[in-house]
C-alpha cells in the first residue's frame, strides 16, 4: 500500500488543473487525493463559513470519510493556508507538510501594503475582480512586466467564464 498524498489547490482553478503536471509524477509513490475545495469545482454548502480553516475542517471530514488515517500535505497559494490549518488539526496523522507560493504567516501591515500597491479597497477586488478595470489591476499587480494590451471582451469573457465556474 502506497502512502497517501493529499494535493490541495490554489485560490481560483480546480484541482485537478492546478496539479496536472504533477499527477503522472507523484502516482508512482503515492495515492493521490486531489479534492476540489468547496465553492470550487461545483461543490457548494449551505454553510455561512467562508475561511481556509473551514475549508480545511472539510477536507479532514472527507479523509476520515475515506478511512485515511495518515497523510501528507502538498498545498499552494490558497491551498497553503488550508494544508496547514489541516496539519493543525491532524497531531500525528499528518507526517509531512509542503506549503508553495503561500504566505500563511502573513501580517495585517503586509496585507495593508498590497492593497494600498494595487490601489484597490478590499482583498476580494484584487483576488476575485468582477470587472474589467479590477482583472487589469490583478493582471499588474501580479506580474513583473507590462503585458501587450488585452481588449475588453476578452478580459470580460475570462471574468464570465473562467473565474465564476469556480465561484457561487
Amino acid at each position: 500500500m502506497k502512502p497517501s498524498l493529499i494535493l490541495i489547490h490554489g485560490f481560483g482553478p480546480h484541482g485537478v488543473w492546478q496539479w496536472r503536471p504533477q499527477i503522472s509524477f507523484f502516482s508512482n509513490d503515492f495515492d493521490l487525493y486531489i479534492p476540489s475545495l468547496v465553492f470550487f469545482g461545483r461543490s457548494t454548502t449551505k454553510s455561512l463559513q467562508r475561511s481556509e480553516v473551514f475549508q480545511a475542517t472539510c477536507i479532514v471530514k472527507l479523509l476520515e470519510k475515506l478511512g485515511i488515517e495518515k497523510c501528507s500535505i502538498i498545498g499552494t497559494s490558497y491551498g497553503g493556508f488550508v494544508a496547514y490549518h489541516m496539519a493543525k488539526m491532524l497531531p500525528g496523522r499528518v507526517e509531512k507538510v509542503i506549503i508553495a507560493s503561500s504566505a500563511v504567516n502573513i501580517k495585517k501591515i503586509d496585507n495593508d501594503g498590497l492593497l494600498k500597491r494595487a490601489n484597490v479597497e478590499k482583498i476580494e477586488d484584487l483576488m476575485l475582480p468582477a470587472t474589467v478595470t479590477q482583472l487589469r489591476v490583478s493582471i499588474t499587480a501580479s506580474t513583473n512586466r507590462t503585458l501587450p494590451y488585452l481588449p475588453d471582451f476578452f478580459l470580460n469573457d475570462f471574468i464570465n467564464v473562467s473565474l465564476f465556474i469556480t465561484h457561487p
